[in-house]
């Protein structure tokens, strides 16, 4: 099982990530934009992804919806600073697991880990 992280972060998010796929078993694999990630799902097919703000291409709700509509059956959560009521106003009906803090630590990860292993 491989979680995709989508974020121009990666160094950043290093704890956070390492504690995601510690905690849900999983491998990871990181992309820099909408145009990698868009490849990415059609090499191969992660069993989430997790997407950054500030991406090429967009906000991440936006490419959020583009992956929904190319595999519905992909899990995804959402780095946001929105406020939660605000984030679930803009993701309803796109069927998103969580939203993480727009700066995620290792406890982070770990809770989304938590969450990721509901799914599987």
């Amino acid at each position: 099982m491989q979680i995709l992280i989508v974020t121009r972060r990666a160094l950043e998010l290093a704890p956070f990530a390492d504690a995601l796929a510690q905690g849900a078993g999983m491998d990871l694999r990181f992309t820099d934009g909408w145009v990698n990630a868009k490849a990415a799902l059609k090499t191969f097919a992660p069993n989430f992804v997790v997407l950054d703000e500030g991406l090429r291409g967009g906000p991440p709700l936006d490419l959020a919806r583009q992956i929904i509509q190319v595999n519905a059956m992909i899990n995804i959560a959402v780095v946001s600073a929105l406020e939660p009521e605000a984030f679930h106003e803009a993701s309803e009906g796109l069927g998103i697991l969580a939203q993480v803090p727009a700066d995620p630590i290792e406890d982070d990860g770990q809770a989304l880990a938590e969450v990721f292993r509901r799914f599987m």
